[in-house]
């Protein structure tokens, strides 16, 4: 014969399954919270840039950072500014314009989930969409262009 074991109560039930819904929620809360994206990173695997190390494509190496390097035979070049590199830049660029502009309560800024590359002139630049945000809209001003070679930015839009 078996032991005969009583059903649980209804209270015990109760507080078992709202121990376990709270288990489920904080671990979901703290996934969230505590999981960072870059935007930039998600952008340059969307472009085909290894999440990590790097790889080889038809003789350019593509760097997880984002810069490249191009082989040619016995020829490399080399372009460093990385993606992170080139949003800095063109926020250092905007940082006088976003000084005077602050008065007025506008703020200039590249969105980084936009970021692109193009190439114009035999040079390599990366693109950011430029916003203009005022209080909590924002709209489109123009692109920020940085050489991949050299870092210089240049702004097409609003700006000039």
């Amino acid at each position: 014969m078996y032991a005969h074991r009583p059903s649980p109560s209804f209270s015990k039930v109760i507080l078992h399954l709202f121990a376990v819904l709270a288990i489920i929620f904080l671990l979901y809360f703290s996934y969230s919270t505590f999981n960072e994206h870059d935007p930039i990173k998600e952008r340059l695997y969307q472009l085909g840039y290894p999440a990590q190390g790097y790889i080889v494509e038809n003789g350019t190496i593509m760097w997880a950072d984002g810069h490249i390097t191009i082989m040619q035979g016995a020829y490399v070049e080399n372009y460093p500014i990385t993606a992170e590199e080139a949003y800095n830049l063109v926020l250092q660029y905007l940082a006088s314009y976003n000084e005077k502009l602050r008065k007025y309560g506008y703020r200039l800024y590249p969105d980084k989930s936009s970021l692109t590359e193009k190439e114009r002139n035999g040079q390599k630049y990366w693109v950011f969409e430029l916003k203009l945000k005022a209080g909590s809209n924002s709209m489109f001003a123009g692109f920020a262009w940085v050489n991949r070679k050299t870092g210089a930015v240049e702004v097409k839009g609003i700006l000039g």
